[in-house]
């Protein structure tokens, strides 16, 4: 096993690594094939299909998260000495009355945040320059890309990212650092990885990053951080829903 921090530090760093480097591959092989059978179609250059930036995009995404679902559970295995419950710390959750506190904590910022969005319009055109808030993705489509995105969003990427950073990351640091040094690399490394999506994401994500990790740390068990991670991004989700069904 890794002798110290940051040796699991730089094995982190790798996966995260290989997981962008998957998802970027895919999606360049996707254009790389669009742009194949388009030119077979038209050869003479005439304009024809133009696939929407989601056909990229979502698989794109779903190789991010696969691969590091592959990560939490080769490293759960690893730092558990066998036992992947054990190396992700998905034990029995600790004082369930506070996380569901921080759970309610953690939903009334996602909405606080919205309602900030929608009352002031200089500061949704601040953040539109340079991200798009994750819930629009939802906006194109049919019902079965919606619900695709849906469950990508609200579980497959909250799952993957607990596992791997409050998972088998936190684990394994906690042998070596006090709970508060092991959130902030945890949490710290967490905000980059979005910081990837725009440097503006980063102060929007601070709050969940701390509500997360007081989750882990009280729950005593990465259990207690991923329902919290799932009510996060499954309340964003759902008030774009809502307003997609609203009459205009």
């Amino acid at each position: 096993m890794p002798s110290g921090p940051w040796r699991i530090i730089r094995r982190a760093a790798l996966w995260l690594i290989v997981a962008e480097a998957a998802a970027f591959m895919l999606a360049v092989l996707i254009v790389a094939v669009a742009t194949f059978i388009e030119h077979r179609a038209h050869p003479d250059g005439a304009a024809g299909w133009r696939p929407s930036p989601f056909v990229y995009a979502l698989p794109a995404t779903v190789a991010l998260q696969a691969t590091l679902l592959f990560a939490d559970f080769r490293q759960g295995r690893y730092f558990g000495a066998g036992d992947v419950a054990a190396g992700l710390g998905a034990g029995p959750v600790r004082r369930r009355g506070l996380i569901a506190l921080l759970g309610a904590l953690v939903v009334a910022w996602v909405l606080a945040y919205i309602f900030i969005l929608v009352q002031f319009k200089s500061v949704a055109n601040f953040i539109a320059k340079d991200v798009t808030p994750t819930p629009v993705l939802l906006m194109t489509g049919g019902p079965l890309l919606i619900i695709v995105r849906t469950v990508l969003i609200a579980v497959l990427a909250p799952l993957a990212e607990e596992l791997f950073f409050r998972g088998w990351m936190w684990t394994a640091l906690r042998r070596f650092w006090g709970v508060w040094s092991t959130a902030l690399c945890t949490g710290g490394i967490w905000l980059a990885l979005h910081a990837l999506e725009g440097a503006v994401r980063v102060p929007i994500l601070v709050p969940t990053a701390i509500l997360l990790s007081l989750a882990r740390h009280y729950g005593e068990s990465v259990r207690a951080s991923i329902p919290i991670h799932i009510a996060n991004n499954m309340t964003a989700v759902a008030v774009q829903l809502v307003a997609m069904m609203a009459p205009r």
